[in-house]
């Protein structure tokens, strides 16, 4: 779900492939998962993924990625690496958008609906990252700073603002469901201080930034590599572990949060980076306190009329749903979770 239009045509990307990579383009395929265009290229010199990052990123954001790639190569952790121009630069800038070439890997990736047999695969995976980035040096993000840093009354005023302009689409569909999500994030979020105090004596590590089932390459029964670092960041472990177990299909069809396949997906995390029971107790609210000030999706479908509006929209509702599943039976997760320890 690209978010922004993509500055290239078939001769645009024929020609920077030629100038800057030496590569002879035979076709290319817009590829569907993401917020960045995102390209499969065939060339005369094999095949490849062609990335054109949103406006947002920079040179030297998308270089940081590029070097944690080949860190990570290095340590045979499985990734997909940059191709280096033909003046040996890791990323390029094209009509305001950073652009970057990297191996195609053939397999499978999925949205909100891995299939089950490969949540072991995923949570082992993230395990390993954490392990083998433990001191790899990253900014900080989602720290007990940033925590106390969010005031109640900003996000209540940014809901305030998007029923504002819920109001002027009065006759909109989907209107009476988009305004009830709204007033159960504000009446959440009121409530939502004393969850700051979950964001103490829990473990940070180096991450992802946005480990989730679009982000891995799979073949029918394992994963073969993780992709997409450009959000790594240092992270609270458990908020990466939840929301990749989440976004990986969990409550996808209206049901309730699996609590015991849960704890399994947890349980394999363990088996290649530890957590404490701080961390454990500490998941769900960690989770949920991020969760319930996200208005991603609203904001593309009322404010900024993005692309795909409608598909953020869905995505949206299905993220504020598993919101409700998580306040309503967020110390049940956490009594779970202690069990592991």
């Amino acid at each position: 779900m690209a978010i922004e239009k993509s500055v290239f045509d078939g001769e645009k990307m024929q020609a920077l492939l030629s100038q800057e990579y030496g590569f002879h383009l035979e076709e290319s395929r817009h590829l569907q998962f993401g917020t960045a265009n995102c390209y499969k290229v065939r060339c005369e010199e094999g095949t490849y993924f062609f990335k054109e990052y949103q406006k947002e990123f920079t040179l030297q954001a998308v270089e940081r990625e590029t070097e944690l790639v080949d860190y990570l190569y290095s340590k045979d952790f499985p990734v997909a690496r940059f191709i280096k121009t033909i003046s040996g630069k890791s990323c390029i800038l094209y009509e305001g958008h950073v652009i970057s070439v990297q191996e195609y890997l053939e397999g499978k990736s999925y949205l909100n609906d891995l299939p089950h047999n490969l949540l072991k695969d995923s949570a082992k995976y993230l395990g390993i990252l954490h392990s083998v980035l433990k001191d790899y040096p990253m900014e900080s993000s989602l720290d007990e700073k940033w925590a106390e840093s969010i005031s109640v009354g900003a996000v209540n005023a940014k809901y305030d603002r998007l029923l504002e302009a819920l109001e002027k689409e009065s006759s909109d569909p989907n209107y009476s469901r988009i305004k009830e999500d709204f007033l159960f994030k504000k009446e959440l979020f009121c409530h939502i201080e004393d969850m700051k105090g979950y964001f103490k004596g829990i473990t940070y590590t180096p991450s992802h930034g946005d480990y989730t089932s679009c982000q891995l390459i799979c073949d029918e029964d394992h994963v073969k590599a993780v992709i997409d670092f450009a959000s790594a960041a240092k992270l609270p472990a458990v908020w990466e572990i939840m929301r990749s177990y989440i976004q990986a299909g969990a409550c996808r069809n209206g049901e309730a949060l699996d609590l015991g396949d849960f704890a399994q997906y947890v349980k394999e995390y363990m088996k290649y980076a530890p957590l404490s029971k701080r961390d454990l107790e500490a998941m769900p609210y960690v989770y949920l306190f991020q969760l319930s000030r996200s208005a991603y999706g609203y904001e593309e479908y009322l404010i900024t009329k993005t692309e795909n509006r409608d598909a953020l929209l869905e995505f949206a509702f299905w993220r504020t749903d598993i919101c409700r599943k998580i306040y309503r039976n967020a110390d049940a997760i956490s009594r779970e979770l202690l069990q592991l320890v």
